[in-house]
């Protein structure tokens, strides 16, 4: 069967959006995130202000609470960075950087998240910026599963198959109508479309009450 893949004049709007769509990812991840906290912050402020010549003790405590708070925007800022770039691909590669990613994911959710990938399958002969659009990949439908499917298991496998890199990931949760895109939630036409944009393809199996497969398969290799 013929890869979807889009038409040549297409490619560049295609490009544009990707990057507007990101951009606005990007917006919404620091508006929902640092910014609400910052804007606490600095009315904590005002009030600790007001309180630090007739409560002084009770002021030192809301000022330490506030410094753990600043600490937690430190440590979500740095993880919006590596996201828009992450170091670990450029350092060791796809499939050890989505390693990495799980095993952290892992002690976060709580979820096991189970990782094989093919014998003498190796990641340093794809090219970077397709490393990197492909982890963004697996990494959105891991969230995925975490956030919307509510998994207790999951199963990341990596293989080849002629010059394709083929991504396969199952989780046990709650699934979905694969063929339908309730109003206003675009996320799996996007993936698609960016799978599309590399060259290859994303498809899903998934049914309601019985978890959810995801392929990935993008050439990435030389003939």
């Amino acid at each position: 069967m013929d890869k979807p893949t889009l038409p040549v004049y297409d490619q560049m709007d295609h490009g544009i959006r990707i990057l507007e769509e990101e951009r606005r990812r990007i917006a919404r991840d620091l508006h929902d995130g640092p910014a609400q906290v910052l804007t606490n912050i600095s009315m904590k402020l005002d009030v600790i202000e007001q309180m630090i010549d007739s409560h002084p003790e009770m002021a030192k405590v809301q000022i330490h609470q506030l410094h753990k708070r600043v600490g937690a925007i430190v440590n979500e800022m740095r993880h919006l960075i590596y996201d828009l770039r992450p170091i670990a691909i450029d350092e060791i590669g796809l499939f050890e950087a989505v390693k990495e990613f799980c095993k952290h994911s892992e002690k976060n959710w709580g979820i096991p998240i189970h990782i094989a990938i093919e014998e003498n399958l190796l990641s340093n002969g794809i090219a970077p910026a397709k490393q990197v659009a492909i982890y963004r990949l697996i990494k959105e439908i891991l969230n995925n599963a975490k956030k919307h499917a509510h998994a207790k298991t999951i199963e990341v496998f990596f293989s080849k198959k002629a010059i394709d890199l083929l991504v396969v990931i199952k989780d046990d949760g709650v699934g979905f109508d694969a063929s339908y895109t309730p109003p206003g939630h675009y996320g799996i036409i996007g993936m698609k479309e960016r799978a599309a944009y590399l060259g290859g393809s994303l498809g899903i199996d998934s049914h309601e009450g019985h978890g959810s497969t995801f392929v990935i398969q993008v050439p990435v290799y030389q003939e």
